[in-house]
């Protein structure tokens, strides 16, 4: 009776098991199966709203351009004003127009517009066949009637309007091609009277090939404006449709994107099929267009095949059939032992396996064991490993995109954004203390030079040794950006007095004479450096690095003046 007993015990032992084992396995399976794919489709969204970050930052790079430009051609008009019969220096800003097309490929067309006259194109600069040509003569055109000219003028002073997507229609040819574009436009204001309008016209393929182009190749890349027709599709067919009198919307296709044009909703993920038949993630967000207040927005979207998961999830299931194999095996031959010594290691095993599937710790496993529950302990905890390596890869993969987002690649200092997020913690914490804090901005004498004659790699070397004279020179706790080209700027918390921050000015002047170290050889680079304080100069962070880079620009000529 007794060995019937045990037989039978042993038989139910063994089933009860294998049961485990594959339960566990199931459960394990499914659960690091829905993490990864809840991980790929977080980290999908996070690099489609850094792609996002980094389009508005072209934005903002366009619009600077523009009123950079639209500051010239006033200038232009002042320097006219004697001479009555030409209101603008038109060849000086026909040659700056052709220096910007030359620089910036995305851009096709450049004008001043006149605010009189129907809108009567001044200067225009354009893309052709035949190179960067200035237009001239009967074949100027008045403009008045566009969005980009009547719609600037209603925005006033310093500010920038965006225009919508779209076909160019005004009725250049473009290799007889359709050419999808934009524009960005600002009014040119001379004596508190607007007297113009510069617009760039940007080529749309060309300036989002900017963002798309370093994309991994799984990835695809999807724009639509704030109704949601396709901008940017896989299937070029899909693109503008509005303009060809049909609507191809993202939200017939993609219903959950609808959330986002209703403006319900600021980011969805969609698990679909897409149009190779397989299944696809899609992240999609919404980035604001222009820099008013008005509602526009366009939404950003990535694509990844899921095929790219399910690689990983493949390869777990493989990795816990491997153990499930052993597993069977071993609480088979266990089973007939009927032991209580081999019953408490395997409920320390359950208990370890629910704890890791709820993500809570767990106990010692006895892998120190030479049996079969010694092999099964180390079996799962290489499994548990492996899960935890492709969790560390998608955070490391995170933590990356979110390093770039926030520091310049080139000499590692923080960029203008986490300059502004940490400007705007310190004017708060001033405004809480009562401590003043100082803004020095600085910016390299004739960097322009250094490219133009020595290369942009000499230059490259020039803003790194630049950026590690600041560095070294200001105080540990000063928190040292490059904003763009050669402007750095030192923010210095809990400043005593306008003396100790004016001593902090003049360390980092000096810390320019001696010669840079350059590639290993001695370069003189002088710096020109602006200070504000907080509060006496500025009450708000926008007019505090207004006022350091106005006080920069009133210190080159001194600086000029110095010896040579």
């Amino acid at each position: 009776m007794s060995g019937k007993i045990g037989v039978r015990l042993g038989i139910l032992l063994a089933c009860f098991s294998v049961f485990g084992a594959l339960l566990v396995g199931y459960f394990t399976f499914a659960f690091g199966r829905d993490m990864l794919n809840e991980r790929a489709q977080q980290s999908l969204l996070g690099t489609t709203q850094i792609l996002a970050q980094h389009m508005h930052a072209g934005f903002s790079s366009v619009a600077r351009d523009t009123a950079m430009l639209a500051s010239l051609a006033a200038g232009a008009q002042a320097t006219q004003r004697s001479g009555a019969a030409k209101p603008y220096d038109q060849d000086t800003l026909a040659s700056a127009f052709q220096s910007m097309l030359s620089n910036r490929p995305a851009y096709q067309q450049i004008r001043l517009i006149s605010a009189r006259d129907h809108g009567l194109e001044l200067v225009r600069v354009e893309r052709s066949g035949s190179g960067i040509v200035q237009v001239r003569g009967d074949a100027l055109q008045e403009k008045a009637h566009f969005p980009f000219v009547f719609e600037t003028l209603k925005l006033g002073t310093g500010s920038i309007y965006v225009s919508e997507f779209g076909i160019n229609h005004e009725g250049e040819a473009h290799n007889g091609a359709e050419l999808p574009v934009f524009s960005m436009a600002a009014s040119v204001v001379q004596d508190g009277q607007t007297v113009g309008v510069i617009v760039i016209r940007v080529e749309a393929d060309k300036f989002l090939g900017n963002f798309s182009v370093g994309l991994p190749a799984p990835y695809g890349f999807y724009l639509t404006n704030r109704w949601g027709d396709f901008l940017v599709h896989a299937d070029r067919s899909q693109t503008y449709g509005f303009d060809r009198g049909q609507r191809i919307r993202v939200q017939d296709s993609m219903a959950p994107v609808g959330q986002i044009i209703e403006e319900r909703r600021k980011s969805v993920v969609v698990v679909q099929e897409g149009s190779d038949g397989g299944s696809h993630a899609f992240a999609f967000v919404r980035m604001p267009l222009g820099f008013q207040q008005d509602g526009r927005f366009l939404v950003v979207g990535l694509s990844q095949p899921m095929a790219v998961v399910q690689s990983a999830v493949v390869e777990l299931g493989s990795g816990i059939i491997q153990v499930l194999l052993p597993l069977c095996l071993v609480g088979v031959l266990l089973a007939a032992w009927v032991s209580r010594v081999v019953t408490g290691p395997l409920h320390a095993m359950v208990r370890a396996t629910q704890a890791f599937s709820e993500g809570r710790p767990h106990g010692t496993l006895p892998m120190e064991r030479q049996d079969e529950l010694g092999e099964l302990a180390r079996s799962f905890h290489d499994m548990e490993q492996q899960i935890g390596s492709q969790m560390a890869e998608l955070n490391a993969s995170r933590d990356a995109m979110a390093h770039l987002a926030h520091h310049d690649a080139l000499t590692g200092l923080p960029n203008r954004r986490m300059f502004e997020q940490r400007l705007a913690q310190a004017l708060e914490m001033a405004r809480r203390t009562g401590r003043p804090c100082a803004l020095l901005f600085v910016d390299l004498d004739d960097f322009k030079s250094i490219n133009d004659n020595l290369g942009h790699a000499m230059g490259d070397a020039v803003l790194q040794a630049a950026a590690r004279v600041i560095f070294g020179a200001v105080r540990q706790v000063d928190t040292v950006a490059r904003l763009a080209g050669d402007e750095f700027t030192v923010l210095c918390e809990n400043v005593d007095s306008e003396y100790a921050a004016q001593q902090i000015a003049v360390k980092l002047q000096q810390a320019f004479e001696p010669p840079l170290d350059i590639r290993g050889k001695p370069y003189q680079v002088r710096a020109s450096v602006g200070l504000s304080l907080f509060p006496r100069d500025a009450q708000d962070a926008h007019t505090l690095l207004a006022s350091a880079d106005a006080a920069m620009y009133r210190a080159k000529p001194r600086h000029r003046e110095g010896p040579q």
